[in-house]
């Protein structure tokens, strides 16, 4: 092989080396249509219903309802003491509080009670970023000790994600309206109302109410 057919040769190696796996040969697969069950309480019929709302209607959510979203969002659902949502090597570094008009309180999955807190209005604290939030009867706010996953912030992130994505497929199939909303970088005034530590972080603030018809 002359120096030419060699170099040609090396040339085409490297730019297939440095192509993406298998893009020489890869064809594009077409899909199945998705089955979606659309019986009223199904997973899909939830995937498919699910959506943000920031418009709420006026109108109390029962002790039933609260505790039916709450337990989706971050319950136990095994005699070991695991939850409805997945945390990082099960630390559970998760949780949930509740604001609503007579105050704000920690949600207790294992006693399934609300823990009251304080007296304040935690809806209008988390409305200082999303002024919707108000009007809504109740604000779920997910927050996670950072100590407990290392400070690892993605980890915590991730944790609070897989609680965020229960409530919205809770509302959907229970014909409830909530929108996730960032609790922003500083949230120390919010640690303060809730009075915690600074490694308890909030994460995601999600009002949850009836839709506004």
């Amino acid at each position: 092989m002359n120096r030419s057919k060699i170099f040609a040769f090396a040339m085409a190696m490297a730019f297939g080396l440095a192509a993406p796996t298998g893009s020489l040969h890869a064809q594009d697969i077409t899909l199945p249509t998705p089955q979606k069950n659309a019986a009223a309480g199904s997973l899909s019929k939830a995937l498919q219903d699910r959506k943000s709302t920031r418009q709420f209607a006026n109108t109390p959510l029962t002790d039933q309802q609260q505790a039916d979203l709450l337990w989706a969002a971050c319950g136990i659902n095994r005699a070991d003491g695991r939850l409805t949502a997945p945390t990082a090597r099960n630390l559970q570094d998760i949780t949930v509080y509740v604001g609503r008009p007579d105050g704000t309180f920690r949600y207790d999955a294992k006693a399934n009670k609300l823990v009251k807190v304080g007296s304040g209005d935690l809806r209008l604290e988390a409305a200082k970023r999303n002024k919707f939030i108000a009007s809504a009867p109740l604000v779920l706010v997910i927050a996670s000790d950072t100590s407990v996953q290392g400070g690892r912030m993605d980890i915590c992130g991730i944790d609070a994600g897989a609680v965020m994505q229960n409530v919205y497929l809770h509302c959907a199939a229970s014909g409830l309206a909530t929108v996730c909303c960032y609790a922003g970088e500083d949230t120390s005034a919010m640690q303060k109302f809730l009075g915690v530590k600074a490694e308890l972080k909030p994460l995601i603030c999600m009002p949850v109410g009836l839709p506004q018809q």
